[in-house]
């Protein structure tokens, strides 16, 4: 037996002829790198120092602007279908209550928690509720940063951004509750 292995691989080994395989194409991976240099400045804002780093880490970064508007069009969407599911139970927020959500929302975004108790009544639960919907969508939405390394990378929606977001939906909010009172003012 052990002269066999020898015989093989001393004779009959180097004589196999392998085929040459191309190489493996590289795996596909959700975050694609590029060169700093090639990137254009609309497609990430670049962080340039470690300071930057640890700055969008800690959440104190500058808001990104190009973001918000598509942000707030999202959050539209999350409040109405939030406030259609209420439909079924025969609750309807008028603008104040849906503004408190929103800025509850705002104050955690700051750092501080919900200023409201678990429910009182069917009222309050559906008031927290829309609360709650609304402060779980950062986690739904990223922002694309290029790393000072080449990488681009998806990162969670900065805390700054996210703070900004939720500003504009309450000046939209509070906009649309004067002009439906200049309306109804109008009419009588």
């Amino acid at each position: 037996m052990m002269e066999e292995a020898l015989l093989l691989q001393k004779i009959i080994l180097p004589f196999i002829v392998l085929p040459i395989l191309p190489p493996m194409p590289a795996p596909r991976r959700e975050i694609q790198v590029r060169h700093a240099a090639g990137a254009p400045e609309s497609v990430a804002a670049v962080i340039r120092t470690e300071r930057e780093l640890e700055k969008l880490i800690a959440g104190e970064s500058t808001a990104d602007t190009r973001q918000i508007s598509a942000v707030v069009s999202k959050l539209h969407v999350v409040i109405a279908d939030y406030l259609d599911s209420g439909k079924s139970l025969k609750i309807t927020l008028s603008a104040v209550e849906i503004l408190s959500a929103v800025e509850a929302a705002i104050r955690e975004a700051c750092g501080q928690p919900s200023p409201w108790p678990d429910g009182a009544d069917a009222r309050t639960f559906f008031v927290h509720g829309l609360y709650d919907e609304i402060i779980q969508q950062p986690s739904n939405i990223f922002e694309t940063k290029l790393f000072p390394d080449g990488t681009e990378r998806y990162i969670p929606i900065s805390r700054s951004t996210w703070k900004a977001c939720l500003e504009k939906l309450r000046g939209q909010i509070i906009e649309s509750g004067l002009k439906i009172a200049k309306k109804r003012a109008g009419a009588d």
